[in-house]
């Protein structure tokens, strides 16, 4: 009876494990988020797997502070880049890039916009509910960085 569980859980790991490296797969064909009409960074998703500074304050799960706009999107972009970052691409006053993880390969997204008194941040998970807050601990480890 003891073997026939072993066998039941390991089945159901090895799926949960395919599972997770399809959804990682799946979420590098996935299309990186676009500016809304108006031309500012999207609004996240009702997911916590998202923080952005054009968030509500009142919202704990998604609001992140802006960034201090004395900074310029070059030295954000070597901070990016040394954070693990890649496709940096800076366009005008966006920058963009994308995170993967190393063992699923999840594929998380980037978005810095320059405004005259702030930067404003967006990260977020292409797929996935949780992310355990890996987009908002890479905002504020950028932030840091960017404070040195």
């Amino acid at each position: 009876m003891l073997k026939i569980l072993l066998i039941a859980l390991l089945m159901i790991a090895v799926a949960i494990i395919a599972f997770l490296f399809y959804q990682g797969r799946a979420s590098v064909n996935k299309a990186p988020p676009a500016l809304n009409s108006s031309g500012a960074l999207p609004t996240c998703p009702d997911k916590p797997n998202c923080v952005s500074s054009t968030a509500a304050a009142t919202d704990d799960t998604h609001y992140i502070q802006p960034i201090d706009a004395a900074v310029s999107m070059e030295s954000i972009k070597a901070a990016v880049d040394k954070d693990g970052g890649t496709n940096i691409v800076i366009d005008g006053n966006l920058l963009t890039a994308t995170y993967k993880s190393g063992l699923f390969g999840f594929v998380d997204d980037l978005m810095l916009q320059a405004n005259a008194d702030h930067i404003d941040v967006r990260s977020s998970s292409r797929v996935g509910y949780s992310d355990l807050d890996t987009n908002r601990k890479r905002v504020e480890r950028l932030r840091r960085m960017l404070s040195r």
